[in-house]
């Protein structure tokens, strides 16, 4: 499974940005898998340009 997720820059929006996120995983395991990476997509917020630790 992909999702490609665009972002612009919140400085300048001529410049967007595309992130790709990929699952990889057996036929047999994606149903067990697919609502949790869908979770974890939701969650992809654009940084504050600060390192994080």
């Amino acid at each position: 499974m992909q999702v490609h997720l665009s972002m612009l820059d919140a400085v300048d929006p001529r410049k967007p940005s595309v992130i790709p996120l990929v699952l990889t995983v057996t036929a047999s395991q994606h149903p067990a898998v697919q609502d949790d990476f869908g979770d974890f997509v939701h969650t992809i917020r654009p940084g504050t340009g600060a390192a994080s630790a």
